[in-house]
């Protein structure tokens, strides 16, 4: 399997090329390079476990190749060195690492001991075309098709977990996005993906403006397991933001039952620019059998485990206290109406100058169910430098 898909990898390299070469046979154009650099040191405590001291420095890098106005190549590559006590107490970490869960694999260990390891991924791999109306991208790439911001039913291909902040670019998917701009106010899209069992997920979505609103309705299959009928919507109430979306899941071989997944979420910013925000999910196949924290953050691969319970809210607040300062509180619930499984976020950013930012991240995380006790307390420290 391995060597099939290290195959399927150089025939996209060979392609990538081809395009490149093109570029220069019919016009001259640049290469656009950006990215970042962060160093990123944590501590995380958890009652009746071990105390990890951890330290992450990740770097991505961002590769843009137009040889026209109407093609372009995009890659983005992904470099983690890890180095810790999570390592060393997780001796299955790097092979996570290692594992890609795209059509291509294209994740690398470039060296691990007991106590760090080193992995570099390709996170967006695509070649884009635009004729007239239409527009193509093949390869790796993000649909993102979510109109919420912490859970996303509509985001089929390539669902994220609001959890983890240090991925800000999101999950990828290996396949084909096709749109059609009918107007300003209408377009159609149809993306097919192929994970890396060789399962396709495919779907078409119909998006259009009425009212002040932004409408989405879609249809397909999810990993050739389930039919998918969705909607979402993005618009305002008075003077405050009003969006949702929805998916329903109904199983291609009825043996399992049928699964709605339900967001909806409203924000308001104030005239000193103090921003609210309230955001609820429901979950038809989920239950009260909580897991660990470390769910919400790793496994968040698919629209049916958004979450770890029924119901889920979040009520956040944000405020730039200066142009340079800026501070935040997130508080995530479960088992609503219960309070006693929760967590926590307080946030600060400061930016040094225009490349140069600190950051500094508090997760807590809280849980009581049927006997089990679990605290757990992170703290990050960031510095990230833009290039």
């Amino acid at each position: 399997m391995m060597i099939k898909k290290n195959i399927k990898f150089i025939l996209v390299l060979i392609f990538m090329m081809a395009s490149l070469f093109l570029g220069d046979v019919y016009g001259q154009a640049p290469f656009q390079v950006s990215g970042y650099v962060t160093e990123m040191p944590s501590y995380t405590w958890q009652r009746k476990s071990d105390k990890l001291w951890d330290n992450l420095i990740h770097n991505r890098i961002h590769l843009n190749y137009s040889n026209n106005e109407y093609s372009s190549i995009r890659i983005e590559v992904r470099n983690r060195f890890f180095l810790g006590e999570t390592v060393r107490h997780t001796p299955l970490y790097k092979f996570y690492l290692n594992n890609d869960p795209g059509w291509v694999d294209m994740s690398f260990n470039w060296g691990s001991s007991k106590s760090f390891v080193v992995n570099t991924v390709i996170d967006r791999l695509s070649y884009e075309r635009s004729w007239g109306k239409w527009q193509l991208e093949a390869g790796r790439q993000r649909v993102s098709w979510s109109k919420s911001l912490v859970w996303n039913p509509n985001d089929v291909f390539n669902s994220y977990s609001y959890f983890d902040f240090d991925y800000e670019e999101r999950p990828r998917m290996d396949g084909l996005h096709l749109t059609y701009d009918v107007d300003d106010e209408q377009r159609f899209e149809a993306v097919l993906k192929v994970d890396g069992s060789a399962k396709v997920t495919s779907a078409l979505l119909y998006g259009f403006s009425k009212a002040g609103y932004d409408f989405q309705l879609l249809a397909g299959q999810m990993n050739q397991e389930d039919y998918l009928l969705g909607a979402g919507w993005s618009g305002s109430v008075a003077d405050a933001g009003f969006y949702g979306e929805l998916s329903f899941l109904s199983p291609i071989n009825q043996k399992n039952d049928d699964i709605l997944v339900l967001s909806v979420g409203s924000n308001y910013t104030f005239h000193q620019s103090l921003t609210v925000r309230g955001e609820y999910l429901y979950s038809s196949n989920l239950n009260s059998s909580f897991e660990d924290f470390g769910s919400l953050i790793f496994y968040t691969s698919s629209i049916k485990k958004l979450s770890v319970t029924e119901h889920s809210y979040m009520l956040s607040v944000g405020c730039p206290v200066t142009p340079s300062l800026d501070v935040s509180l997130a508080y995530v619930g479960f088992s609503f109406p219960v309070l006693k499984s929760f967590y926590v976020s307080p946030a600060i950013e400061y930016s040094l100058n225009e490349q140069l930012s600190l950051s500094g991240i508090f997760q807590l995380y809280s849980h009581e169910w049927e006997g089990s006790d679990v605290l757990q307390i992170s703290s990050f420290v960031r510095l990230k430098l833009f290039f």
